[in-house]
Parts: structure tokens; sequence; C-alpha cells
């Protein structure tokens, strides 16, 4: 009798788990029934390390900057998906020096062949003691996928004006 109803769950959990396989998004026949997701992620100055020992800087979590000497940092990137197209890039920073501006790069990179490629640039401009955004929406490519590493990367060019605060990327899956 314990047999029978040991079998008898079994298959009702199994026609269970049919008809939600079947009512899923994965269950259904075509990718166009899945719908596409944006996301945002945003990431601090604090998240950025310097690409060399030598940069004398200031990283106070929400501001990075150079105290002598231009500099580069990078952050990597921890996306939600495996396969994501990148909408655009902001640049949060400030920017009072009307001769020298803070640029963000995103780079993509193939561990495999130690190969990179920059997927797009956003650089501040103008003179302005507020911060402010920079959005930039063209980029050379926008796809990363599994086979990807994503990082970004900020030069700071030697001046006190400059500050670096956040990058946010729009991303889609």
């Amino acid at each position: 009798m314990t047999g029978k109803r040991v079998a008898a769950a079994a298959a009702a959990l199994l026609v269970v788990a049919l008809v939600a396989g079947a009512s899923s998004p994965a269950g259904k026949a075509g990718a166009a029934d899945q719908k596409t997701v944006t996301r945002t992620i945003t990431v601090p100055a604090g998240a950025f390390t310097a690409s060399d020992d030598n940069i004398d800087f200031v990283n106070g979590g929400n501001g990075l900057s150079t105290s002598s000497g231009g500099g580069t940092f990078a952050a990597a990137l921890f996306l939600e998906s495996r396969d994501v197209t990148i909408k655009s890039i902001t640049l949060y920073a400030t920017d009072n020096n009307a001769g020298e501006n803070v640029c963000l790069h995103l780079y993509r990179t193939t561990p495999w062949n130690a190969q990179e490629q920059k997927m797009g640039t956003v650089c501040s401009s103008g003179a302005d003691l507020n911060p402010r955004a920079f959005n930039v929406n063209t980029l050379d490519y926008r796809k990363i996928s599994g086979a990807y590493g994503p990082y970004l990367w900020v030069y700071l060019p030697t001046n006190v004006d400059l500050y670096f605060h956040a990058a946010r990327l729009v991303y889609t899956y």
C-alpha cells in the first residue's frame, strides 16, 4: 500500500512539473515570447584601484582624484546575465578645468588570447564646481558574453579640479 501511495505522489508531482514547465517562459517555443530585461549598474569611485603603485591619489569612496601626476584606475564589472547588450555609459565627475577632462572607458577582454577591445568612451568637458553626468550611447561594441571579461578604466589627468565619482551602465538581456 505504501508503494502505491509513493507512486501516485510521484506521478502527481510529475504532472505538476510538466504543467509548470509548459507555462514558464523557458518552456515556450521561441525566444520572441521572452521579455527583454533592462538593468542598471553603478560602480562607485571606491571600487576602482590604481593601475600603478606610483600614482599619488586620494580615493574617499565617493570621489577619486590625483594629487600629483595623472593616473589610471580600473574596476572589474560583474553583470547579472551571461550575455548582455550595453545601452549607455554615464560618467559622474566634477570637472572644473576647461583644458583637461576625466575619461571613462569600457573594455572587454578575451582571456584565451590576451586581447581586449575598447567598447566605448565618455569624457567630461567644460568647467563647473558641481558633479555632473556625462553620457554616451554610441558604442563601438555593445555585446558582452561569458567569453569576455569586462572592466572599466578611468583616466584622471594631473589636476586638483578633476574628480571621478562613479560610472553607470545601462544594459539589457
